[in-house]
């Protein structure tokens, strides 16, 4: 056996500390982009962040359109917690029952269930199991209607019982027949209780209009603030549209030289070295900056020359676009268009929408020189069929299929017909019919 030394030269591809930076830097949203910047100045003493930067272009965000995008920030509504707590002092417990109550209304989660046992509340609390279910009941006797409910079972019965006038035919249904009910075995079910199919229909339209998660207009969330990183607007002529990229929300870097200046002075080596370094750091920063807005642009320009007639009547007229197809037209990674799309959103005549609702996956045309049809389209053709079918006789996904095919010209399995009503999250046909 022979011992040899060899030398070759291979390219090898190395992820630097910057390039890193940069990759996280172009999928950063806006308020993840501020914060990283704050974070920057804080580490390099040269750098300061400078906010509500007017646009390059000399155009000027009008309130109008600051209004635009701040309407889609969500306000901070009233926390469920908050909503049972104030409700308390009405009913005058003594502190024993209320400390529980309390105790009780904090276990909620956000959809207002209690999903811990009252045996190890009671065990918690030092009281007994009785004591415990009173005060569970004082809970569900508290606004909205269904709180406190151990199960969706429980939830609606709690809300037939507070119903002006009360249906017992339907409590009895949810108490004792809940599972049969809620699968739609409704011929066993009619069977067992001697009744006809139209009895359990009129309880299935009573039972749609309770609200299976009565915590759900309350909110234990800090509001999510959903701001724009590119504005698009209708140009002067016709099928003209102009891109901006919303300088006012990303703030400007700036480079301190007064504080280089003062420390200048200083003929220490590695006070100088100290400085070159952040230096490089800030023009590496302000590259990578200028490097995501022009990315994103780019990718923008690609996808308003492809989805024109979406912008001009919205998204009912999407056409099948694929990442992929953007970054081969702009000579680049298709992962970097993934970066770039991630929790970005943009301005548009009918609204703040995300970046990635533009893309969408092609369905087959019968004929070859129609179209393509997106998944996004085929998804609303389907809704509105379901919408308008025959309540008694719904359609089923074969004859959605077909419906597809014969009307819109659309070719789809029934495979795909399930897979996108799931996604719409229609019930199937079955589950959907009426009686009486």
């Amino acid at each position: 056996m022979r011992t040899e030394l060899l030398q070759e030269q291979r390219l090898k591809l190395a992820l630097t500390k910057e390039l890193t930076q940069a990759i996280e830097l172009l999928q950063y949203s806006a308020v993840e982009l501020q914060s990283f910047l704050y974070e920057q100045s804080l580490d390099n003493p040269f750098l300061e962040v400078r906010d509500h930067r007017w646009k390059r272009s000399g155009r000027r965000l009008s309130d109008k359109d600051k209004q635009q995008w701040l309407e889609n920030m969500s306000a901070r509504s009233e926390t469920l917690s908050a909503h049972l707590m104030a409700q308390l002092p009405a009913l005058s417990l003594a502190k024993r029952e209320e400390r529980a109550v309390r105790y009780l209304i904090a276990s909620l989660d956000e959809d207002g269930y209690l999903r811990i046992d009252l045996e190890e509340i009671a065990n918690r609390l030092a009281i007994s199991r009785e004591e415990a279910e009173k005060a569970l009941e004082i809970v569900q006797s508290l606004e909205p209607a269904g709180v406190g409910a151990r199960s969706l079972e429980e939830c609606l019965y709690l809300q037939l019982r507070r119903l002006p006038e009360r249906d017992e035919f339907a409590e009895q249904i949810i108490k004792h027949h809940f599972s049969l009910f809620a699968e739609k075995s409704w011929k066993t079910l009619a069977k067992q209780l001697g009744v006809d199919i139209a009895s359990l229909q009129r309880v299935w339209d009573l039972i749609r209009t309770l609200e299976p998660r009565p915590g759900i207009h309350y909110t234990k969330e800090m509001p999510h603030f959903i701001i724009p990183d590119i504005i698009i607007e209708r140009g002067a002529e016709k099928g003209e549209w102009r891109i901006f990229f919303n300088d006012d929300v990303h703030p400007e870097l700036v480079w301190n030289r007064e504080y280089e200046q003062r420390i200048s002075y200083s003929y220490d080596s590695q006070v100088h070295g100290f400085v070159k370094d952040k230096y490089r750091q800030f023009l590496w920063l302000v590259k990578s900056l200028e490097q995501r807005k022009q990315t994103l642009l780019n990718i923008m320009a690609v996808i308003v020359n492809k989805q024109l007639p979406c912008l001009e009547t919205g998204f009912a007229a999407l056409k099948p676009l694929t990442m992929r197809e953007v970054a081969e037209e702009l000579g680049i990674h298709e992962s970097t268009v993934s970066r770039a799309v991630k929790n970005k959103y943009v301005q548009t005549p009918f609204g703040t929408v995300e970046l990635r609702r533009f893309f969408a996956s092609s369905v087959s045309p019968v004929y070859a020189e129609e179209d393509a049809a997106s998944s996004v389209k085929v998804k609303m053709v389907m809704k509105q069929l379901i919408e308008t079918e025959d309540k008694k006789q719904p359609l089923s996904d074969q004859k959605l299929a077909e419906l597809l095919q014969e009307q819109y010209g659309i070719v789809v399995s029934r495979r795909t017909v399930a897979k996108y009503r799931e996604q719409l999250h229609i019930p199937s046909s079955a589950k959907r019919k009426q009686y009486g």
